[in-house]
């Protein structure tokens, strides 16, 4: 593939990630609403370790997300429709803390959960969110390992 091809799929692929990086702002846009409601002012529910398990699981998610990156692009030359599976991996990595963070302000009742996990997925969108530089590198062949010099 030609990288004016594959500069061509990857914008499409852009404006498709973009909807899906609306998420966090459809998901701050609900708990905004569900603050301003009499139920969310009711005594929130014990937090316990779970308010512990839910941030770690959100930030794992961004560490399995870099692992996964590396894991798929350290073998070589990757297909185009690879690089696209890759890439949405990626963005469901990078949209997880979000999604994590509004379950857990709905079960605690404590916006500042959710907004702590809002910051981890703008860092995890930094730097998660493959750029096209990255998928000319994943679309290149991998060096040709060098043959052992005889003695």
């Amino acid at each position: 593939m030609t990288d004016t091809d594959l500069r061509q799929r990857y914008l499409l692929w852009t404006r498709r990630a973009v909807l899906a990086l609306l998420v966090p702002l459809a998901l701050t846009a609900l708990l905004q609403a569900g603050a301003a409601t009499e139920w969310w002012s009711e005594t929130p529910l014990s937090q316990g370790g779970m308010r512990y398990l839910f941030m770690a699981i959100g930030a794992a998610a961004i560490m399995m997300g870099r692992t996964a990156r590396a894991r798929e692009t350290v073998a070589g030359s990757l297909a185009t429709e690879a690089i696209v599976s890759l890439s949405w991996r990626l963005v469901i990595y990078i949209l997880a803390p979000a999604v994590t963070g509004a379950v857990l302000a709905f079960m605690t009742r404590q916006l500042g959960d959710y907004y702590i996990m809002l910051v981890v997925t703008l860092v995890g969108l930094v730097m998660l969110y493959p750029r096209f530089d990255q998928w000319l590198a994943w679309a290149a062949p991998a060096p040709a390992p060098d043959a052992p010099e005889a003695e």
